[in-house]
């Protein structure tokens, strides 16, 4: 089991006294019996929470599945598949891609891609880099209807198609019981079609058939996967303080009502991608209702920096047990400056099972007391209708619409909302548009980067260091999301929030372009319909918000960029 220590300081009261009302009131408890009412007590939400808690019991499916899972990832090996790609978006992709970055493949078993970017530059990066003909495609969607999961089927299926007779022995699907992937997938008969059970959402599939099916068929160890995971249900049944995963949730809910509502998780580069899995599970499940705690991931831990770390903060350390001392003296400064920190070290990379259901827990509980329901997502809907209007508009006119430019700059255009642009003089240089911009409320806002480019070391580099220039010069912190990707993790929490985002969205024009077999519009147009139907569904609400088009080379444009901040 991991060890974990607190070091709440002033917030250790309120962690207390919500934990002593817990017990009182036996939520955690009533928690295990799914009693929907320790979230929100109204008839509308009943059926949204009672539909969405089969993940507590999720791992006793697994275990008894093991064998079976293992024999199917030993057949794709035998069989001579040398890489397997995960089709998918949010939840069904992510836990797959934190596997993909931290275990790797084991020896003899195929190499792991994830998929789940819009952009033709991210397709083909892949395609360039695997085998089709012994290629395995997981079609990950629990709804078996996510736009972008089909679009990567059908452009897949047909590459398939131009090397076998029978493209279906080259895919399996991952869903729910009747859905339209489920027909597709019999229709085209699929390798293998796992049904995961409907009662658990994709945020919270980690320890389902989204997550095990490709820990299998990288030769993962599932057994130990699946006991470290349960010894933490187990504790999760706890009352009081002997339950970490309540514990964390009640702090995390603490937090945010006493203003400090940026979660900071800090690890070492072995175990980093875990932070934006658990970023999108956070951010979805307690972003709205016009409240939300913002996840921080991925934030370079410099020396400690009052202006940096602000009073908005409550820093979340996942450590391997050999690296445990790398942040002692962060740690040190932290409690010198009355910041709240949790630590969790855990032996070794296995212990993440543990974590999955942490999290989830600690997500759950940090609702409790926020007073939300955590397992809906009522604003994510939103920009996909938009999406299909823009697309729509596509479709009859054959090009997509275009936002008024507030100021060109060579191959840097950047465009605002009417409401935002009369605020903004158009003769303002660059420079002076990203201060107004970004200048802000420090112990309260936070930015966005929403950037719809292939998520490839050079642009994420830029991005990163923007992002760090950004919280370093305005105190501000601040937080990066690869587009359409954060449309189904953090687009929730920005949407349905506390209103307090600034975002700055970034497009680029693509080097190459691609059809999508059977659609009239390419990859391109899909990506920057999804880009401008988030776009109009930020402005709805009235929020600081610039998008920058980038027309030349993208690294050049986001050097640009950072030189003009």
């Amino acid at each position: 089991m991991p060890s974990i220590s607190y070091n709440l300081g002033k917030l250790q009261h309120a962690v207390d006294a919500t934990t002593a009302s817990f017990s009182s009131k036996n939520i955690i408890e009533k928690l295990w019996q799914k009693d929907y009412t320790i979230w929100r007590s109204e008839e509308v939400h009943r059926k949204s929470i009672l539909n969405r808690l089969g993940w507590l019991h999720s791992i006793d499916l697994m275990k008894d599945n093991i064998q079976h899972l293992q024999s199917f990832a030993d057949e794709i090996k035998n069989a001579g598949f040398t890489h397997v790609i995960v089709l998918g978006m949010g939840g069904s992709s992510l836990c797959p891609d934190v596997c993909r970055a931290t275990f790797g493949s084991a020896k003899g078993y195929p190499q792991l891609f994830v998929l789940d970017s819009t952009s033709p530059t991210s397709v083909l990066r892949i395609e360039k880099s695997i085998n089709i003909a012994t290629s395995l495609f997981i079609v990950a969607s629990k709804s078996g209807g996510t736009t972008e999961t089909n679009m990567f089927y059908q452009y897949f299926y047909d590459r398939v198609g131009t090397v076998k007779p029978n493209p279906g022995k080259n895919f399996i699907a991952v869903t729910d019981a009747n859905t339209k992937m489920e027909s597709i997938a019999k229709e085209k008969k699929f390798r293998k079609i796992f049904l995961n059970p409907e009662d658990i959402g994709g945020r919270y599939s980690a320890l389902s058939y989204f997550g095990l099916v490709p820990m299998a068929l990288i030769g993962m160890d599932l057994q130990k996967i699946l006991s470290s995971a349960d010894l933490m249900r187990q504790q999760s049944k706890n009352a009081g303080v002997k339950n970490s995963a309540a514990q964390i949730g009640i702090a995390m809910g603490e937090a945010y009502n006493v203003g400090r509502d940026k979660l900071t998780f800090i690890s070492p580069d072995e175990i980093a991608t875990f932070g934006y899995w658990a970023e999108q599970l956070v951010a979805e499940s307690t972003g709205k209702e016009g409240k939300g705690i913002v996840p921080i991931e991925g934030e370079v831990v410099s020396p400690y920096d009052g202006k940096k770390y602000g009073t908005d903060r409550l820093f979340l350390f996942l450590l391997l047990e050999k690296e445990k001392e790398k942040y002692s003296a962060f740690q040190q400064k932290l409690q010198e400056n009355n910041q709240p920190y949790i630590t969790i070290t855990i032996k070794d990379i296995y212990e993440l099972g543990s974590q999955f259901f942490l999290w989830e827990i600690a997500t759950a509980v940090s609702a409790i007391v926020l007073k939300i329901n955590p397992f809906d997502e009522p604003n994510v809907k939103e920009s996909k209708d938009n999406t299909v209007r823009v697309i729509d508009e596509y479709k009859t006119k054959h090009v997509l619409p275009k936002n008024p430019s507030l100021v060109k700059d060579r191959d840097l255009t950047f465009y605002a909302p009417q409401y935002y642009s009369q605020k903004i003089s158009a003769t303002d240089s660059i420079v002076k548009i990203l201060s107004y911009h970004f200048t802000g409320k420090p112990a309260s806002d936070y930015i966005g980067i929403l950037a719809y480019v292939d998520q490839n070391e050079v642009n994420k580099k830029y991005l990163y260091e923007l992002r760090e220039m950004i919280t370093q010069k305005y105190g501000i912190a601040s937080t990066v999301g690869f587009g359409p990707r954060y449309l189904h993790s953090t687009g929730q929490l920005h949407k349905g929030g506390k209103l307090n985002g600034t975002f700055l969205l970034i497009t680029a024009d693509e080097t190459t372009d691609i059809k999508i077999p059977g659609e009239v519009f390419s990859f391109e147009v899909l990506k920057n319909a999804q880009a401008l139907g988030d776009y109009q569904s930020i402005a709805s609400r009235n929020l600081k918000l610039l998008h920058l088009h980038i027309s030349g080379n993208i690294g050049e444009g986001l050097k640009k960029l950072l030189q003009s901040l």
